[in-house]
């Protein structure tokens, strides 16, 4: 038996499990905490899961101005990925709102 890489399992892991189940629980702290609708916090959730997925183990970089520096050996660990997940589930709707909404303000003033 072989044990050459895939790129599938290399993607679809448990840790890319882990943060997509944690960004998830963040898009649900959301929805609960504004008591948005069913059908909102399913949305805000997949939202969530989505974007801590596909941004994986950059999270704690992208979180530094909020979360400030890391020690170096704090920053690979599952402990503070999933963290950091959670935190990128819990605000990564209100990012691509405010984008959205900021790329139809620019097309309407021009």
């Amino acid at each position: 038996m072989s044990h050459e890489p895939n790129l599938f399992s290399e993607i679809f892991n448990e840790r890319g499990a882990l943060l997509a189940l944690f960004g998830a629980l963040g898009g649900t702290v959301r929805s609960a905490a504004l008591k948005t609708t069913w059908r909102e916090g399913l949305r805000v959730t997949f939202i969530g899961s989505c974007t801590s997925f596909g941004v994986g183990a950059l999270a704690p970089t992208l979180l530094k101005p909020w979360i400030g520096e890391l020690p170096e050996e704090m920053s690979g660990a599952l402990g503070t990925l999933c963290a950091a997940a959670f935190l990128v589930g819990l605000v990564s709707v209100t990012i691509i709102e405010r984008f959205i909404e900021e790329q139809k303000s620019e097309r309407d003033s021009e």
